[in-house]
């Protein structure tokens, strides 16, 4: 081995190194999304179930097969299921070497190790190399069909020739978009018939060898044809040179950065690209057209047949390998003559403006929430945590019970509706009256709704009968947490007949009265309110309704915003929300103000006192029959201390009003809102008290409290395991220095000993 041959070997090895230190990293943290508990669902059934199930779905079987081999060896964990993509992730970055060495000699191996390093760090590969499911299995077939293509033109290989057959009939087994693959396959060689002689024996071998792809997937083809023509297809709503745009976003910086925010990556790279495909020497033709129409083909048929859509821009991994080869010929090719310095230079700073993006997109799917998969390992948490006798869990769509069940281990009832599609909507409101109990709750897990139900059945069935007390976003899926009246009413208990008037549009919107279903609660539960509404004119826009439980503090306990439900003028609609209290609220009674305001401006209309609030009667909140669980506090920090006989379980710092939005900045003159959870780990034997400071990096206390851990309710009242939280506010001066702050807590015990607590989470002050 010479000594140039040994550096490539080294810098590949280190690519690969690199490529799978990247799809295994963090492999295991994201949740499974549907599709994925889908492949562990499947992948656990006897081969010939798995082929069955295949026939009915819109995935052929060979990845399920060879998932199904995977798991009985590896299991069923998160990066045990998504680690065969992984690998094959590494093997792709291999494939991408391997053909840039083949389709450019003259630059040995450079052109290979670049576009394998691009690979290795490319967004697109990365995301879906961390997925469980079939699209890098299809992405590696498809490199490795078109290096037997070029084996087979360069030297007429029956072996080559052989591979390729088997390559082709292995990916139409894995999805049914490798077709376009196909025709890239049949389409360039095709095109290599033009730089060299044509043998009718070599191109009868080709036919021949089409043919017996064909044959080899016979068995298949009435059940592609059949799940291919009877799928639901998108419906595209964006313009061709948009979607173009949004394509080569995904094939150079992946799904995890916005186009507009990569414009200058995505033009330095479509400058790479021309220049790559342009590069060639004038007797290396075929070599760009190769890798022109394997990019050209699988774009342009997605485009063209009408099926864009963001869910499907994945098909397009089998056109990511031209496009590294041709960054990396952009970047590194110079055509007949060397390069002119202009031109060099521009090479350079446009590889190092792809690889900005391609370090910015790569960051952010790593650490941005917004970004990650669909969190069922959270929801299915957070249901076993709160979930009690006469709760049940409803999924909108059905095909969500495989993943749901990976991660649910409680023992709620499970539905699975609407159970058709599309929905029968009496049958489903049948079944959704049978399940509901009066006094329970409903947790409705909503995922792709405008396939399973859009017409909304089973969300407007509970929007209708029951309270929403909660709608939360994990990934692109939803859970919303209803509470089951006895009767939902009709007419108000309580008249009002106030006046709310908007002073920037003049709406009048009249509160004619409220229902209160429960005045009673335990912290926890939902409380059922029903205001009623009337409007003499038509608003001319939305506006919300908002619910608060406050305290004696004014501190908010629990609160629902909610948008008045649609009516015409002079007609009175009732608007049900459930006011969700607080799983560590203490014992108490509780006052609660409703009114309405702007969503777009956040401006609240005004009663004619000039208040923009209206005040209903108070509601009492008792001790709840077991502590709440940790998870269903929802602590933004975890780290605590113990101080005896109370321990600081964790605390949330953010922006008062902001707790939708810890992330809000703070400036001098803001309030700073903290809430700190306690826990009784025996009964108290008096009356703790504490001191909450803000205290800047050098030590120096800026802002101090002191107070009861809970105010309103001292510990000498707590019990042996209570969990409790108290809400403080603390006024930053107008001059803070802008600066990093901790916050630090100093119990001080009935007895006069004190502890202290410095938190290891900092807030930052801006200026």
């Amino acid at each position: 081995m010479n000594r140039g041959s040994l550096r490539s070997g080294v810098l590949l090895c280190v690519i690969l190194l690199l490529a799978l230190g990247l799809r295994f990293y963090h492999l295991a943290e994201p949740s499974l999304w549907n599709d994925e508990g889908t492949s562990v669902a499947v992948a656990q059934r006897d081969l010939a179930t798995i082929a069955r199930d295949a026939a009915n779905d819109i995935h052929p079987p060979l990845y399920y097969w060879l998932l199904h081999g995977w798991v009985r060896l590896l299991g069923t964990g998160e990066a045990a299921v998504r680690s065969l993509s992984a690998l094959l992730g590494v093997a792709l970055v291999a494939l991408i070497y391997a053909l840039g060495r083949w389709l450019r000699p003259q630059e040995g191996a450079w052109i290979g190790l670049l576009a394998a390093f691009l690979a290795a760090v490319n967004p697109f590969q990365v995301y879906y190399s961390q997925e469980a499911r079939m699209y890098m299995l299809v992405a590696v077939l498809a490199a490795a069909a078109v290096l037997a293509l070029v084996r087979l033109v360069e030297s007429g290989s029956f072996a080559a020739l052989a591979a390729l057959v088997v390559l082709e009939a292995a990916g139409l087994y894995t999805h049914y978009s490798f077709i376009f693959l196909v025709a890239v396959v049949n389409l360039a060689y095709l095109l290599s018939l033009r730089t060299r002689r044509l043998d009718r024996g070599q191109l009868l071998g080709w036919i021949a060898s089409q043919a017996v792809v064909v044959l080899l997937y016979l068995p298949w083809l009435p059940a592609a044809l059949r799940q291919v023509t009877s799928w639901p297809g998108p419906s595209p709503q964006v313009s061709f040179f948009q979607a173009l745009a949004e394509t080569w976003r995904w094939l150079v910086l992946g799904p995890t950065i916005e186009t507009g925010q990569a414009v200058v990556p995505l033009l330095a790279a479509a400058f790479l690209a021309v220049v790559g495909l342009f590069g060639w020497r004038r007797r290396c033709v075929w070599e760009p057209a190769l890798l022109a129409v394997w990019l050209a083909v699988p774009v342009v048929s997605i485009l063209a047949l009408g099926l864009y859509r963001e869910a499907y821009l994945k098909f397009l991994l089998v056109a990511s390998p031209p496009v590294m080869l041709l960054l990396a010929a952009g970047t590194l090719g110079h055509g007949e003559r060397p390069a002119r310095y202009i031109l060099r230079v521009a090479q350079v700073i446009a590889i190092l403006l792809v690889m900005v993006g391609t370090g910015v997109a790569l960051r952010d799917y790593y650490v941005e929430p917004v970004y990650a998969r669909d969190d069922y390992r959270g929801i299915a948490a957070y249901i076993e945590a709160i979930g009690r006798p006469g709760d049940a869990v409803v999924l909108n769509a059905p095909g969500q019970q495989e993943v749901f069940d990976y991660y649910y281990h409680g023992e709620l009832p499970v539905y699975p509706l609407p159970v058709s599609r599309p929905a029968d909507p009496a049958a489903t409101e049948v079944a959704l009256a049978g399940l509901v109990k009066p006094g329970g709750r409903v947790f409705a897990v909503l995922w792709a709704t405008g396939e399973s139900d859009p017409q909304q059945v089973v969300e407007g069935w509970l929007e209708r009968q029951a309270y929403k007390a909660l709608d939360a976003w994990y990934g692109n899926v939803r859970l919303a947490v209803y509470a089951v009246p006895g009767q939902v009413p009709s007419a108000p208990d309580r008249n009002l007949d106030v006046l709310l008037r908007s002073a920037g549009s003049g709406d009048e919107i009249r509160l004619v009265g409220y229902s209160l279903a429960q005045r009673r609660l335990a912290a926890g539960d939902i409380a059922p309110v029903t205001l009623f509404w009337q409007a003499d004119q038509t608003p001319s826009r939305r506006y919300k309704q908002f619910v608060h439980l406050l305290d004696a503090g004014d501190q908010i306990v629990g609160q629902i915003d909610a948008e008045i439900p649609k009516g015409q003028p002079d007609e009175q609609v009732a608007g049900n929300v459930g006011v969700p209290v607080h799983p560590a609220t203490p014992p108490g009674e509780y006052r609660v103000e409703v009114g309405l305001y702007n969503p777009e401006t956040g401006e609240r209309l005004l009663a004619p006192d000039g208040s923009s609030q209206v005040w209903l009667e108070p509601l009492a909140v008792e001790r709840p029959l077991a502590p709440a669980p940790l998870l269903a506090l929802g602590m933004q920090h975890s780290d605590g201390a113990s101080f005896g006989e109370i321990a600081l379980l964790g605390y949330d710092l953010h922006k008062l009003g902001f707790a939708h939005q810890p992330e809000a900045a703070l400036r001098p003159g803001n309030v700073l809102h903290a809430n700190l959870y306690w826990q009784a780990r025996e009964q108290p034997k008096g009356d703790w008290q504490i001191v909450l400071s803000l205290v800047s990096e050098d030590g120096r206390q800026v802002v101090d409290l002191t107070a009861e851990p809970v105010n309103g309710y001292p510990t000498s009242s707590w019990q042996a395991g209570d969990v409790w939280r108290g809400q403080f506010n603390l006024p930053l001066p107008g001059d803070l220095p802008p600066g990093r702050y901790r916050i630090h807590v100093k119990s001080i015990a009935p007895d006069g000993r004190s502890h202290d607590f410095n938190s290891t989470g900092f807030v930052s002050v801006g200026e």
